[in-house]
């Protein structure tokens, strides 16, 4: 049997219990374990959702491509982080892609809403995450590029770490070039 160790503690941990042998079981049912190299496609546009992603570890993204060509990143999911289309299982409008090489557990949409009714603590982390991207998108629209950066910088610095500057700006919605004009800026402050 494969190792679900990262994933048994996450639904302990909602549960704020051990999990019994029958719950082991049936979550470890439910879940594929897969390894994933740098810039492997999980997930594209056009396609119907039907699964959910949580990261053991690695770097994922979810983003749009515009009618011109151009990314767009909407969210980031690091280690212990959900990421996939909350519409599912519609034909989404999204790609979900491999940052880093990553290790990630997927679970079909039916078997998510089994889960789901049975942890209602995953029923309200799910809920964050929707309050999260509601937020994200009110930032993107009410702030500027650089609080925007401020923000990043300040709640997820280790990102910043582990992004290569174009995906920054992607996710910040500004050019490269503008991104180094406010690192710049930044740096003549500090």
């Amino acid at each position: 049997m494969e190792n679900y160790e990262v994933l048994l503690s996450y639904f302990k941990h909602i549960k704020g219990a051990p999990l019994e042998e029958a719950e082991i079981k049936e979550i470890t049912s439910y879940f594929g374990k897969r390894i994933y190299k740098k810039k492997t496609l999980l997930m594209s546009a056009g396609e119907a959702n039907t699964k959910h992603y949580y990261v053991e570890k690695g770097l994922l993204r979810l983003y749009i491509i515009d009618q011109n060509g151009k990314e767009f990143n909407i969210l980031f999911a690091r280690e212990r982080q959900w990421i996939g289309d909350l519409g599912t299982p519609a034909e989404t409008p999204y790609f979900v892609e491999t940052v880093e090489n990553s290790v990630v557990y997927s679970i079909a949409e039916d078997d998510f809403h089994v889960l789901y009714k049975r942890y209602i603590s995953l029923a309200n982390y799910i809920r964050k995450s929707y309050v999260f991207l509601q937020k994200r998108f009110v930032s993107i629209l009410s702030k500027t590029a650089e609080e925007n950066y401020e923000e990043l910088v300040s709640e997820h610095p280790e990102l910043i770490q582990r992004l290569p500057q174009y995906q920054i700006s992607s996710y910040l919605g500004v050019t490269p070039v503008f991104l180094s004009k406010i690192l710049a800026k930044r740096a003549k402050k500090d």
